[in-house]
């Protein structure tokens, strides 16, 4: 199993929004990789998260956290 799918099964059903950052043109970029990151990034509308949406993601109680279990600072992602 690799880190991902493990990420994705540890998280399943708790109120964690789990994202891998990627760089993408020399920019990170965090990518959802559980189903309540990828249920949040389909309200929002774009397929990476944004800077902005992090505090408002915390205010519905979830944690923001990388597939290692790193909060995400919003100086993480560009």
């Amino acid at each position: 199993m690799n880190q991902l799918q493990h990420a994705r099964i540890v998280a399943d059903g708790t109120q964690l929004a789990v994202y891998q950052i990627k760089e993408v043109y020399g920019r990170p970029l965090a990518y959802p990789v559980n189903d309540q990151a990828e249920t949040i990034q389909g309200l929002t509308g774009f397929k990476t998260l944004r800077r902005n949406d992090i505090a408002k993601i915390k205010q519905l109680g979830f944690r923001v956290v990388t597939v290692h279990g790193e909060n995400i600072q919003p100086n993480m992602i560009g």
